[in-house]
């Protein structure tokens, strides 16, 4: 057996044969891509010229067609050779992460495979030297140690033997080490990797994928994939290594970019994630927050709170019974009681609640409400009812139409015989009959054009209404606080979250989010990440707004905000969602935090949460006591300042709401070098930062400072959550602060 030194010999050598490869395919390439640009350039020159020549000429402007095919060709020829440039300057900087050794069953091929973040073929010897980690065959590395092993290809399962596994460190085009990857040194190396400083970005991890990280990222085979998994399992990166993989293998079904939707929890986490996809050579792809979707289903004339403000104002509100009476209507008005009563409402519009009216034109009745009721009732089911109304619209006006032309005589006979126009009576005619028309239309768009927001406001301002719709369904005890609350709040300027959700769903429902659809209907794949916040009735609205799509969901009940849940939130998303086929995954792993702060954030959770840690050492976390503010803030200072000695490159100093954390930005602003994140913010975690909890959500420090946990702030079942979101925010180093009384949730860390 060859000893280290010989191998790194060999593998030296074979890793500068690969990039002398890279670096001629690379020259190559430009090359091509030069000559790519002249010849578009030429072609444009030549259509213009033709085209000067041509510009009133049917026949010349026919001939233009001949310049289409050329320019065509050459942008696809420019952009894919723009994509194979960039993989190669990616490839020279870190060509491969992994090997293995691979031999079929049958013994009919064997072969070194290498394994890096993109394809790299050899033209001369018509042979792959880099497969794409994405491929089937590198599937061998993630998910099998040494031994039997297979695979699936597009032409079946290939078995065969593992004989060796190897990983590689390869950094700014060095060559650094390698070492074969058995369960003990792989984890070793996992390790290392998570033992260094956070990023203002996310990272990929092609080089670390865990098997079930594996099996959630290539499934192809279910309409709704979900993962539940807890804080640090790696759950984003997933479901962007996911995009990565739907991307490439959809190559066949033209899986593009534009096909694929992200919603994220918040704008400043949309950055976050902004960097892993171009690191694995993919385009970006659209991420949104839930609050995006609204704006571009309803008018703009809506102004509504945003999801964010919603929580912060629960979050940050002292007094307990207004505080419980925006949760009890927000809980109820995003339920499946709800969103029942809002199917049954939509049901009812086209007899109960548009206000038709008879239809005269001259003199006479042409239409009575009843009859253009029964016109309604007579159309496709199909149709939306918006539609149906548009085509009530064409209806009447078909009928008007000829009516008009008989109406005009008498309209010239009147207008002769005035004296106020005895030269422009004609053109007096024509203008009467316009001016009967606009009435008539305006009279006609006064019920046909559907009003969600008018529509929406009637069910809480019409006596009895929603009651009436609510027939065997469970209302709440206080519905009638409920109901007063909404109508005092729907007559504001502002809506509320939770009513601006609703609207467009009733929208969605009358068939009136035109525009929403034309935006959205082609989506092939939507991702949603943070799904445990999530509503009944957000889920209704993506199932409506997404009807193409498969969706791959993901979320950690145990990071709920002024919510509790439970694993029944995947059955409602399944039932919510109705996939040919669905498959939950849980994932009980956590690989952000060293198993000190896992184990003291899981006082947070229910004694029964299974969870495990990477088995990854560090400091214990410490509750740190100051007499009163001022010295707590020192104390603050002081830990921030030792963390940024320690090496640590971020710092999160996280509060339970913006109001403490802008309150704690402003004493300290001018006692050290610290910034305060606020919504919309650009994101950069170098340094030192004040953060509110929900801001924080799916983010990474190295150090976490969580301020504030005393008695006063943190007492309820919500709170738990919250403080369980920010003490798993921590890499390497957590510490809480209080002053007063310490919060009575606390079961564990060390006194200070």
């Amino acid at each position: 057996m060859k000893n280290y030194e010989q191998e790194q010999t060999v593998e030296i050598a074979h890793y500068h044969n690969i990039r002398q490869i890279l670096s001629e395919q690379l020259k190559e390439e430009k090359k091509n891509s030069a000559k790519n640009i002249d010849a578009l350039r030429e072609t444009n020159r030549e259509m213009w010229e033709n085209a000067s020549h041509s510009a009133d000429d049917f026949d010349g402007a026919i001939g233009l067609s001949q310049f289409y095919q050329p320019l065509a060709s050459n942008t696809f020829a420019i952009e894919s050779g723009t994509k194979k440039i960039k993989l190669y300057e990616r490839l020279l900087e870190s060509a491969y992460f992994a090997r293995i050794d691979f031999c079929t069953e049958t013994k009919e091929w064997w072969e070194e495979v290498y394994i890096g973040r993109g394809t790299l073929f050899h033209d001369k010897d018509e042979k792959i030297l880099i497969y794409d980690w994405r491929s089937p065959i590198a599937s061998l590395f993630y998910r099998f140690e040494m031994g039997h092993a297979y695979y699936d290809a597009p032409g079946g399962r290939i078995t065969g033997d593992i004989s060796l596994k190897r990983q590689y460190e390869i950094k700014k085009g060095m060559f650094e080490y390698f070492f074969d990857a058995d369960v003990q040194i792989a984890d070793e190396f996992l390790r290392k990797l998570l033992s260094g400083n956070a990023s203002n970005k996310m990272k990929t991890i092609v080089e670390t994928i865990q098997r079930d990280q594996d099996i959630a990222i290539r499934n192809m085979t279910h309409d709704l994939l979900m993962v539940q998994g807890i804080a640090g399992s790696g759950k984003t990166s997933i479901a962007l290594h996911r995009v990565a993989y739907l991307k490439y293998q959809g190559l066949a079904n033209r899986l593009q970019s534009s096909d694929i939707i992200i919603l994220s929890p918040n704008t400043l986490f949309e950055q976050y994630i902004s960097n892993v996809l171009p690191e694995l050579g993919e385009d970006e792809v659209k991420s949104v927050v839930f609050d995006d979707l609204v704006r571009d289903s309803l008018a703009d004339k809506i102004i509504f709170c945003s999801r964010y403000d919603q929580t912060e104002q629960l979050i940050s509100c002292e007094n307990a019974a207004e505080k419980e009476i925006k949760k009890q209507v927000m809980t109820f008005k995003m339920s499946e009681a709800f969103v029942k009563i809002l199917d049954r409402y939509a049901e009812s519009i086209p007899l109960s609640h548009i206000a038709f009216a008879d239809i005269e034109y001259d003199g006479k009745i042409v239409f009575t409400v009843q009859q253009l009721k029964e016109r309604l009732l007579q159309m496709n089911e199909s149709l939306s009812l918006a539609v149906k109304m548009s085509h009530l619209r064409w209806y009447i006006f078909e009928e008007i139409h000829e009516m008009r032309k008989r109406r005009m005589p008498k309209l010239l006979r009147q207008t002769r015989e005035d004296t106020e126009h005895p030269y422009d009576w004609e053109e007096y005619a024509r203008e009467l009959s316009i001016e009967e028309s606009t009435r008539l239309a305006q009279k006609v768009d006064g019920f046909i054009k559907l009003n969600g927001l008018a529509l929406y406001k009637k069910l809480f301002t019409k006596d009895g209404l929603l009651k009436s719709l609510s027939e065997g369904i469970e209302l709440p005890r206080n519905i009638d606080e409920i109901l007063l609350y909404s109508k005092e709040r729907l007559s504001g300027n502002m809506l509320e979250n939770e009513d601006a959700l609703a609207i467009m769903y009733l929208q969605m429902l009358i068939g009136e989010n035109t525009i929403a659809n034309e935006i959205y209907r082609p989506i092939r794949q939507v991702i949603v990440d943070e799904a445990q916040d999530y509503y009944t009735l957000h889920f209704k609205i993506l199932k409506g707004l997404f009807p193409n799509a498969r969706f791959t969901v993901l979320g950690d009940i145990n990071q709920t905000i002024e919510k509790q849940e439970n694993m029944n939130l995947y059955e409602r998303i399944t039932e919510i969602l109705k996939p040919k086929s669905s498959c939950l995954m849980v994932m009980n792993k956590s690989f952000r935090c060293t198993k000190e702060i896992l184990n003291f954030s899981m006082q947070f959770l229910d004694e029964d949460t299974p969870f495990e840690s990477f088995n990854r050492s560090g400091d214990v976390p410490q509750m740190i006591e100051g007499k009163n503010t001022e010295l707590l803030d020192q104390k603050v200072i002081d830990e921030a300042s030792y963390s940024e000695k320690q090496g640590y490159d971020s710092v999160g100093i996280l509060c339970k709401d913006f109001k403490t954390a802008e309150g704690l930005y402003e004493r300290l602003k001018d006692r050290m070098n610290i910034h305060l994140v606020r919504s919309g913010d650009n994101l950069n975690t170098t340094g030192t930062f004040i953060i509110p909890i929900t801001m924080s959500k799916g983010l990474e420090f190295d150090s976490v400072l969580v301020y504030g946990v005393d008695e006063k702030h943190y007492h309820t079942d919500d709170d738990k959550k919250l403080l369980y979101i920010a003490s798993t925010r921590a890499l390497h180093r957590l510490n809480l602060f209080y002053t007063g009384k310490k919060s009575s949730i606390f079961r564990g860390g060390i006194q200070k």
